[in-house]
């Protein structure tokens, strides 16, 4: 369903779509907050890319997402060191549409560094209010061209049932079957350039046009989902 779901767009539609995200209105403030997630601050993985700050927590405010008081205390303080030591595992060079099967496995897959970040942020034992979206968007600032950001609209219009798989199933995607796999990335890559916007990971590019139009089909966002 990812492959089909992305090659249901049209070019023109998903290069419009980018770039409408990126418009500024006539006031000078941006039209989608979410424009400004990457780059606010310097960038996640270019700022202290192996510390999570408080300008990563705001960063992820710009996607509409809301890191409680007693998550954002210990993301910062109590948690901080764990956080780091798992980010120094992952090089902030890695792409995802590169990763090997190893790399994969040694990255994202169970017990990984990323798996365990997850884990961290999630605080299933005691929850404190980060959800899975809230999550991925931590992730997705820290290492942009790595994590995936889940929300429940990527989640109906790829029919990925949870976070729980997203990983594993956007990696098949790009990797499993080479010809569309290689369709696929050429054609994030050719959005990318004609809405220019080069400073976007192709996640990014994925997400945010897979995103435009689940919207514009009357997707709508599921708090529920989000924050299970």
């Amino acid at each position: 369903m990812p492959l089909l779901a992305m090659q249901s767009i049209k070019h023109e539609d998903a290069v419009l779509d980018l770039k409408n995200y990126f418009e500024i209105k006539a006031n000078g403030r941006p039209l989608y907050t979410g424009s400004r997630f990457e780059t606010i601050a310097g960038g996640g993985d270019q700022n202290e890319p192996n510390r999570i700050t408080a300008e990563d927590l705001i960063a992820v405010s710009m996607l509409s997402v809301y890191v409680p008081g007693q998550a954002a205390l210990g993301i910062l303080g109590s948690y901080s060191e764990q956080l780091g030591k798992q980010l120094t595992r992952i090089p902030i060079d890695l792409r995802f549409e590169e990763l090997t099967e190893g790399e994969f496995q040694k990255f994202l897959a169970e017990d990984s560094p990323a798996d365990k970040l997850w884990n961290i942020l999630r605080q299933h034992g005691d929850r404190w209010g980060v959800g899975q979206t809230t999550a991925s968007k931590i992730l997705a600032r820290k290492r942009p061209h790595l994590i995936p950001i889940f929300d429940s609209v990527i989640a109906e219009r790829v029919k990925i049932p949870g976070s729980g798989t997203q990983w594993t199933r956007w990696w098949s995607a790009f990797h499993e079957d080479p010809v569309q796999g290689g369709e696929l990335v050429e054609k994030l890559k050719s959005i990318r350039e004609a809405a220019g916007q080069p400073h976007l990971s192709l996640l990014r590019v994925l997400d945010i046009v897979l995103w435009k139009s689940g919207r514009r089909l009357g997707i709508v966002p599921d708090a529920t989902l989000d924050d299970a």
